[in-house]
């Protein structure tokens, strides 16, 4: 699906197929990072939601990751504020880095 913005910046398909693609946090991408509540990992990446657009110019997005065990749900910032600059789990408060994605 595309659609575009009110920045006028066309967003990419869920692939990440249009426009540059500048990490790899991916929809259905596992990231070895304990889950918040069962303790076990990895998490699955089930959503990558778009929110806006930085100041730079970088495409901010939202990661929302679910948990292969329990299904626990926890989210993420990807491009926060810069790019490049990955937030922290909301409820887990663990850093999140893209060396955590399991190829």
């Amino acid at each position: 699906m595309f659609y575009n913005n009110f920045d006028r910046v066309q967003s990419e398909d869920r692939f990440g197929m249009v426009g540059k693609t500048g990490d790899d946090f991916r929809e259905d991408a596992r990231l070895n990072i304990p889950c918040y509540k069962c303790h076990r990992s990895p998490l699955i990446i089930a959503e990558r939601n778009w929110m806006d657009t930085n100041n730079d110019n970088s495409q901010r997005y939202q990661i929302v990751v679910v948990c292969e065990h329990c299904g626990a749900v926890d989210e993420f910032i990807v491009n926060a504020g810069r790019e490049g600059k990955i937030g922290q789990l909301k409820h887990g408060k663990r850093p999140v880095s893209d060396e955590q994605i399991e190829h």
